[in-house]
């Protein structure tokens, strides 16, 4: 057999045999595509879930900074506090005069 004939594809003898190789293709194209969309919808669903999962934790993060906010604004602003930062603006104050 010379090489060019080799080369060739089978010649189809039917439309039959044309029909069966179509739907098989078909078919095996439809389970491609079916099974990238599986993959794609398992991916996007496990991606939702992590965005729902990180803004959950975003939120509780900023409402925790609020919190501590408000907690830091009432400690600064008692008399407390207020009398601590005297005492150490003195005795800063009082290291600078001694030179130490």
């Amino acid at each position: 057999m010379p090489k060019s004939e080799a080369s060739e594809p089978a010649e189809v003898t039917n439309t039959v045999d044309l029909d069966q190789l179509s739907l098989s293709q078909s078919l095996l194209d439809f389970e491609v595509a079916n099974a990238r969309v599986i993959d794609l919808t398992r991916r996007l669903t496990a991606m939702n879930k992590e965005l729902v999962k990180t803004t959950t934790a975003l939120q509780k993060a900023q409402l925790r900074n609020r919190q501590l906010t408000t907690e830091l604004k009432a400690i600064k602003g008692s008399r407390a506090f207020r009398s601590a930062e005297v005492a150490s603006r003195i005795a800063r104050s009082a290291r600078a005069r001694l030179g130490g």
